[in-house]
């Protein structure tokens, strides 16, 4: 089935990631916002009915193509631009832990 031009499990996984983002709050400890998330996810973890992989990520595509695009309009720069920020910012956080050797897909 089809919901909005979105398969009903596409619609479900990105309810949860959305779940998943809300359940987070800068007034919480690690711990606390940890445990939020584990349980807003946990359909997609571990549940029985969890919507498949290529649902989950249908479902990351197009919930941060919306996002993207919405800001975009907003602060008047293209999508791109939005995302190269984006990829920006993940850059940073990744250097911060520590992890090298990111790979990433040239544009």
């Amino acid at each position: 089935m089809i919901e909005n031009g979105m398969p009903v499990d596409g619609a479900r996984a990105a309810r949860l990631l959305l779940d998943a983002v809300v359940s987070q709050s800068g007034d919480a400890t690690t711990d606390e916002n940890t445990r939020a998330m584990t349980t807003a996810l946990g359909e997609l973890i571990g549940g029985s009915t969890a919507p498949d992989t290529g649902d989950v990520v249908g479902a990351s595509v197009v919930c941060l193509s919306w996002l993207a695009g919405h800001l975009a309009a907003a602060t008047r720069r293209s999508p791109e631009e939005v995302v190269a920020d984006l990829r920006e910012f993940i850059d940073l956080t990744t250097a911060r832990e520590g992890v090298t050797g990111v790979d990433r897909v040239e544009e």
